[in-house]
């Protein structure tokens, strides 16, 4: 009998061990979720309000949330500096320390290393080449040159600085960068003899910024094309250009859909490191 009420005993340790268990999992099931529910409330925040700040009654049905629930979540996210309250309107806005974690997360984007895989990703599904450049010393600068299937044979390769009147990277430049910047790498080409009529140079970046992507057809290199696009950054700034290249005689090579697919691929780069549009 002695043993049975041993056993019975333990028993119940492991039931209430159990029960316990069973309740810490709960409790941390609950505490995901309120974080969950959190993030939630600051999305709706974030996408009601805009830089205007939103109405509680916005936040709860964007969230769908009753406004109790939204606005407990709201006081506590106000309390720790995450949001703010403006007294006279009533309306609630991302606070200082929202403002912070959004710096450092942006401090530690590496805009380069997510244009190139991007780029990678792509040149491997189109199976060809191309090349990410960036702005540096002496005008547009290929940082990366990417074999994603058949080799092209150019004497383009990393370090090499593209022109901006006559290749489709330096178009882009020249549509999206202040004529501060350009100006005096444009004279000194022109100095070197690289001249392209004004009235041209003027309709191909207006059309490289209407439409989003460039084009050329052997102007940099003989028998090789390129269609380039753009990676924007949160400022709608210019940081990178990726290029897809091609064989000249490749006519039907950038067809309409893959050059609206390269299109999209650089849109969603470049809403990975914080581009809204």
């Amino acid at each position: 009998m002695a043993n049975w009420k041993i056993m019975d005993h333990d028993m119940k340790k492991i039931g209430e061990k159990f029960e316990n268990g069973l309740k810490e999992d709960n409790d941390k099931r609950k505490s995901i979720q309120s974080v969950e529910i959190g993030v939630r409330v600051l999305l709706a925040l974030v996408e009601t309000g805009g830089g205007e700040g939103a109405f509680l009654r916005e936040v709860a049905d964007h969230s769908g949330l009753s406004r109790s629930q939204a606005h407990r979540y709201l006081l506590s996210f106000v309390n720790t500096g995450v949001a703010e309250q403006d007294e006279r309107s009533g309306r609630y806005y991302l606070g200082g320390l929202t403002v912070r974690l959004g710096l450092a997360a942006m401090a530690r984007l590496d805009t380069v290393r997510i244009a190139a895989e991007h780029l990678e990703d792509l040149l491997a599904e189109m199976k060809t080449t191309g090349l990410l450049s960036v702005w540096g010393d002496y005008g547009p600068t290929v940082i990366r040159w990417i074999d994603g299937g058949i080799p092209l044979f150019t004497s383009l390769h990393t370090g090499s600085v593209l022109p901006l009147q006559t290749s489709s990277t330096g178009i882009l430049f020249l549509a999206h960068c202040p004529p501060e910047q350009t100006r005096e790498r444009v004279e000194r080409e022109r100095a070197e003899g690289i001249v392209v009529d004004d009235l041209e140079l003027a309709a191909q970046i207006e059309e490289a910024g209407r439409v989003g992507f460039a084009r050329t057809y052997g102007t940099v290199v003989p028998g090789l094309s390129a269609t380039s696009v753009p990676v924007l950054d949160s400022q709608d700034r210019l940081v990178a250009t990726m290029s897809v290249l091609a064989r000249a005689e490749q006519k039907a090579f950038f067809s309409k859909a893959k050059i609206e697919r390269i299109i999209d691929v650089a849109r969603s780069a470049s809403r990975a490191i914080g581009w809204q549009g």
